[in-house]
């Protein structure tokens, strides 16, 4: 029997043993299953960045994979456990809080079950904080080696249900001189950041790679960087830890510095309060 990897996200890091301990429930349920880490760390408690990180990787894994993704602020409350089966053949388990937008969207959700009580890990039933271990892991391993069916998973209900980040429709103002967006999320190893503007979109502008735009970043309409940044194909356009407009291997318009890390080196941040403009800048 060929049984498919299964995938773990979170935003637990790996500087204590919670990931361990989903792995080893995994292990304790079928020793041959194979476990590969997408990300640990993921912006805590934020299902927006678990969501782009899915969206990122899911196509590059084959048909049959079984993603484990566990970024959950409301662990422990009514919030739906969930197991989605993505219209390629992907299953995805993880809390229904937001974590499914981009892919209930692309490639799409053929079905979802909500995750039954019953599935839960042998005398963990009074722990009501450790879901990634307890509950999506076990559920996961349990399929993934063929101990249970997806139908056994749980109920099924509408797929049109699933939770949605608000972010997914905040879309960009994007005009042939100037765009207005914002700060997606960041890289943390690299420190780059990711706009809400689609490559594709870019592209259609008047700004061509060697030229300058002026990009102006706001927190909470506070200004906070604003300088002309070179649009380039890459980071060695640009001297070191200099800025960089680039498009980003994930689809998106980023931004980041030559072999250091714009993030930290400009004080800068992701998420829905943090705007920018972008514009024609004087040099050419």
């Amino acid at each position: 029997m060929n049984r498919p990897v299964i995938l773990l996200q979170t935003d637990f890091s790996l500087t204590w043993g919670a990931a361990a301990s989903m792995k080893g429930v995994i292990k304790c349920t079928d020793p041959a299953l194979e476990i590969q880490d997408l990300c640990h760390d993921i912006k805590k408690f934020d299902p927006w960045e678990a969501s782009l990180s899915l969206n990122a990787c899911e196509p590059y894994w084959p048909q049959g994979t079984v993603i484990v993704s566990v970024v959950d602020p409301g662990v422990g409350t009514d919030r739906k456990a969930c197991a989605a089966l993505l219209n390629d053949g992907t299953y995805v388990i993880t809390p229904d809080n937001g974590t499914l937008t981009h892919l209930k969207h692309s490639p799409g959700i053929r079905e979802v079950r909500q995750i039954s009580p019953g599935i839960r890990f042998r005398g963990k039933e009074e722990v009501s904080v450790f879901h990634g271990r307890d509950i999506f892991a076990y559920c996961a391993a349990l399929l993934a080696s063929g101990k249970i069916t997806y139908e056994q998973i749980g109920p099924a209900y509408d797929p049109s249900e699933v939770t949605e980040c608000e972010e997914y429709y905040m879309n960009p103002v994007v005009r042939a001189d100037s765009a207005e967006c914002f700060i997606m999320t960041g890289l943390v190893h690299f420190g780059g950041i990711q706009f809400n503007i689609l490559n594709a979109d870019w592209r259609k502008t008047d700004f061509r790679e060697g030229s300058y735009v002026h990009v102006r970043i706001m927190h909470s309409g506070q200004p906070v960087f604003g300088q002309d940044v070179m649009y380039a194909p890459g980071f060695g356009y640009v001297k070191i830890s200099e800025p960089v407009l680039y498009c980003g291997s994930s689809g998106y318009l980023s931004l980041d510095c030559n072999q250091d890390s714009f993030m930290e080196r400009f004080g800068i941040g992701t998420g829905k309060q943090w705007t920018a403009v972008l514009s024609r800048a004087e040099q050419q």
